[in-house]
């Protein structure tokens, strides 16, 4: 028969060892979309956790989460244009950390590569590129402009371990006194595409009103020319019964015939 002070004092061991490995926490869990850097006494190791349940030495090991899913960050930013307008923009960046870069991330910025890294480069890129466009060329070019922000971002971003996946302008907003003139300034080209549109209007008005004048002239030359030709012809009858009365005037009795073939044909048509 066990004695039950060694049973008493097991069960308090195996207890206390459960509690000590609850708190020392032994047992490292990296979520998808995420990597393990591993440290031994503060030294950054080679090997890096992948997604899955991992062993770590207590108190001599610590594993530090790196986030490798995409990012949305905004940065805004006040710079000149080509033409001296102040602009302040504002840029939205999706970016992830490259896989293979963890440990050099790690290494060199620890988890402050936002603030060290991607706020400063998205400011002066943002900067250097306004300063290529006037304001105007900067409102005609924006998805221009958008790519040469983004591709500069990329070039330099990627030295560093971090992917740019999307740049988006949310926000160009200009000087006051400049937008009060972009303003005036559309509401004059307003102004004149809508006195363009009455001169045009007025323009194909008075085309029509031509052409009608022409259709009507015509009409009435048609109707002069067929009313001339009705006269004509009653010039024509009455000249071919005047000559008939004539003929009839001085006929003796005797009716004039000629022959063709064997039918008669009268000389005066005594029906005009």
């Amino acid at each position: 028969m066990q004695n039950p002070n060694k049973i008493i004092i097991g069960a308090i061991i195996t207890v206390i060892v459960i509690l000590l490995l609850l708190a020392l926490n032994p047992f490292v869990q990296i979520e998808s979309g995420e990597r393990g850097v591993v440290t031994t006494w503060g030294e950054v190791q080679d090997d890096i956790m992948q997604e899955g349940l991992h062993f770590r030495m207590p108190i001599a090991q610590e594993v530090n989460k790196m986030d490798i899913k995409i990012k949305k960050y905004e940065v805004s930013e006040l710079a000149y244009s080509k033409d001296a307008q102040i602009v302040e923009a504002a840029v939205t960046l999706n970016y992830a950390l490259e896989p293979s870069f963890v440990k050099q991330v790690f290494t060199e910025l620890r988890k402050d590569y936002e603030s060290i890294i991607i706020t400063p480069a998205i400011k002066e890129v943002i900067k250097s590129t306004i300063a290529k466009y006037t304001a105007q060329g900067l409102l005609d070019n924006r998805p221009q402009v958008r790519i040469d922000i983004q591709n500069v971002l990329t070039a330099q971003l990627a030295l560093k371990g971090i992917k740019v996946e999307e740049v988006s302008i949310t926000n160009l907003d200009f000087d006051d006194d400049y937008e009060l003139a972009v303003k005036r300034k559309q509401v004059a080209e307003q102004e004149a595409l809508k006195q363009a549109n009455i001169t045009k209007s007025e323009s194909e008005k008075k085309e029509q009103e031509i052409l009608k004048a022409q259709a009507l002239a015509e009409k009435t030359r048609l109707e002069a020319q067929a009313l001339a030709s009705q006269q004509g012809q009653k010039v024509i009858d009455k000249i071919y019964a005047e000559a008939a009365l004539k003929a009839a005037e001085q006929w003796n009795g005797i009716l004039p015939t000629h022959m063709y073939g064997s039918a008669p044909i009268p000389l005066i048509n005594l029906t005009q």
